[in-house]
């Protein structure tokens, strides 16, 4: 027996066969991964449904259209028209929804409205004829039924070549030969493959023909976005001016007061001492309360507690003080950006106040986790109460304060507050930094 180790302590180098074992094994387990995994019979089901569901849809196209398209000759069929595109949208709408099963969410394109009073019409047929998105629908119906069952087909030939190979051999052994043998392993990996392939396919021709326009989903992203920009501005603006008016009402006052009793205390500082120190104590006082008053405004600002404790210690703080007891649940699994972590501050901090203002709730709670954002991170926060309800963020400032602070931050928020009560509100912000880097500047010519 040979020691692996030698006296000089050097470990001996592996056999020269156990590295092409390992390479052979792991390019075995890649090929034949695919069999095992559930992706692909989904996969394998997606096309098989759809194949089946041509075969309606081919069915009641061809009852319908012919039926629709014959009594237009004599004008009854023009109040058809509406009820068929409706129809057309119904299978459309099934094959949007299947394209999920294999890991695609397809929203729907812009459709023109039918008409304007519900009833068919020559109207709303004329609106739904010139529509040219309910005609795409059209076309991919027509496309579907020949792409269907012929991506069917191909996905599932492989799998009956494997199945003849695998019935030969078991009916007759001595009938297979080595080729047999080495088309059937390669038809084992191969046949997920091919099947996963087709599918994509499927789902590709779904999404081109039914899925959004990327020019209209563009413009509607610019629009979104400006409206955003406006949101922020009047945020800002209505910061600032809560801020001046804070100034003015609060610490300006105050401060006027101030110098008056110092300038007093000057005056009687040589005449009369005492009352002089006096005054002096009333000035240290409404010092006090004017570095108070700055600190309340500031506290919308920056708050400290939020860069110096994280969330958690600053969310706290937004309840220590509370009328009512409000719990904090903080569960989050990495540690968030700076701006995601002061715009969920700002958002509790906003929705506290309502709730101890105008809900007459008894407890409320507050929970911030890790939300589902479809492959990125988000944030969800809700904040409930068991108030009064009828909470509306188009009648008040508050609410519409933080719809526009999460829209401002590409977030969306929710409420549900039933009168009687109780009130939920939820917001859910994209965790990634909402400052995008700057360029880097050009280098000079």
């Amino acid at each position: 027996m040979i020691d692996p180790v030698s006296d000089t302590g050097a470990v001996s180098s592996p056999s020269p066969d156990a590295r092409p074992f390992a390479s052979w094994r792991g390019a075995i387990e890649w090929w034949y991964r695919p069999v095992v995994l559930a992706e692909t019979w989904v996969a394998l089901g997606y096309l098989a449904v759809g194949a089946l569901w041509s075969a309606v849809v081919f069915v009641a196209a061809v009852v319908v259209f012919s039926i629709t398209f014959a009594l237009v000759l004599v004008f009854v069929g023009l109040f058809l028209i509406v009820p068929t595109f409706a129809l057309v949208d119904a299978m459309c709408g099934v094959e949007r929804r299947r394209a999920s099963w294999v890991g695609q969410r397809i929203a729907p394109r812009s459709l023109r409205p039918a008409s304007g009073s519900g009833r068919p019409s020559i109207r709303s047929a004329t609106s739904t004829l010139t529509d040219p998105e309910r005609w795409r629908q059209v076309a991919f119906i027509c496309c579907y039924l020949l792409v269907a069952p012929l991506l069917f087909a191909v996905a599932v030939t492989p799998w009956s070549g494997l199945l003849g190979l695998f019935f030969a051999t078991v009916s007759d052994p001595s009938s297979v030969d080595v080729l047999a043998v080495i088309a059937g392993l390669v038809l084992a990996g191969a046949a997920p493959r091919i099947t996963t392939a087709v599918a994509g396919v499927n789902r590709s021709v779904v999404a081109w023909f039914l899925g959004p326009d990327p020019t209209v989903e563009l413009q509607d992203r610019v629009d979104e976005l400006a409206d955003q920009r406006t949101l922020i501005l009047e945020a800002v603006a209505a910061e600032r001016r809560r801020i001046e008016r804070d100034l003015h009402d609060g610490v300006q006052q105050q401060l006027v007061a101030l110098g008056i009793d110092i300038g007093r205390a000057q005056s009687r500082l040589a005449d009369d001492p005492a009352a002089a120190r006096q005054l002096l104590d009333d000035a240290l006082v409404k010092v006090r309360g004017a570095v108070g008053e700055l600190r309340v405004i500031g506290r919308g600002l920056h708050p400290a507690v939020l860069a110096d404790r994280g969330l958690d210690a600053a969310l706290s703080s937004i309840v220590a003080g509370a009328s009512v007891p409000i719990t904090i649940d903080v569960a989050l699994a990495d540690d968030l950006p700076d701006d995601v972590a002061a715009t969920a501050y700002y958002v509790v901090n906003e929705a506290v106040a309502n709730v101890l203002k105008h809900a007459g709730a008894r407890a409320g709670s507050v929970r911030v986790a890790d939300g589902d954002g479809d492959g990125r991170r988000t944030l969800a926060i809700t904040v409930r109460d068991d108030g009064c309800g009828g909470a509306d963020p188009t009648t008040g400032t508050g609410l519409a304060g933080i719809r526009a602070r999460v829209e401002g931050a590409d977030g969306v928020l929710r409420i549900d507050s039933p009168v009687g009560g109780p009130t939920t509100l939820v917001a859910m912000l994209p965790v990634q930094s909402l400052r995008r880097p700057l360029p880097p500047p050009r280098p000079a010519r």
